[in-house]
């Protein structure tokens, strides 16, 4: 893969340097194999840490990754940065595929956490959504592209998520809280070689963030 051009301290302004990120992804996750018999979130994406800082320095590629990449108060899974300026263009989040069934955690994590109504109160979840916390521009802020990687298991398939994970949104647009839209749902990308997908989200201050999803089974 040829290396990224790009003026140094100048990356976001070129669309060139998230699309070559965006296919340095889909080459390397496409042939990803764990190292790792562990299953928890953390351990995976290490794993895949590991795996792509490898995958770039092999090839002589510009990308470096940063496994819990803190900007401000929040922590991005993996933060990508070029090599030759050291900054952080790019936020990866991950997240399970089905989220771990424990009685604190929202199973529709990958998209939103939030709060359920019960005869006896409110029960309150553990954890952040994936999507929602670029939409409220926790994660990424002022980036226009980041990076979302679902770890498929307990042997489902894309078949089986993509559109639960739409019916999920689609649902968060019918409660009509003024957030989320039809806009927000998943839309298959091609040509790939792992399973992707797109989706464009506005945040709170009106600006919007585009995100490549890219699936792979573990």
């Amino acid at each position: 893969m040829d290396k990224p051009s790009t003026s140094q301290g100048n990356p976001l302004d070129k669309t060139e340097i998230y699309e070559t990120l965006f296919v340095f992804i889909d080459d390397v996750l496409f042939h990803y194999k764990p190292s790792t018999n562990k299953k928890g979130e953390d351990d995976i994406t290490q794993d895949i840490e590991t795996f792509m800082n490898n995958e770039a320095h092999s090839t002589d590629t510009s990308f470096a990754f940063q496994n819990q990449y803190k900007e401000g108060l929040f922590t991005a899974d993996i933060g990508v940065y070029l090599r030759s300026n050291n900054f952080r263009f790019c936020w990866i989040e991950a997240k399970r595929l089905p989220t771990p069934n424990e009685k604190d955690r929202d199973e529709r994590e990958y998209v939103i956490v939030s709060e359920e109504k019960k005869a006896n109160g409110i029960k309150k979840f553990k954890g952040n959504g994936g999507i929602q916390r670029f939409k409220e521009g926790k994660h990424a802020p002022n980036r226009p592209y980041s990076i979302m990687i679902g770890y498929i298991q307990d042997n489902n398939s894309v078949d089986y998520w993509l559109p639960k994970i739409n019916r999920w949104i689609t649902e968060l647009v019918d409660a009509d809280n003024g957030l989320w839209t039809y806009e927000d749902c998943l839309n298959k990308y091609t040509p790939n070689k792992c399973d992707r997908f797109l989706s464009v989200h506005k945040r709170k201050d009106e600006s919007k963030i585009t995100l490549h999803h890219y699936w792979i089974n573990l």
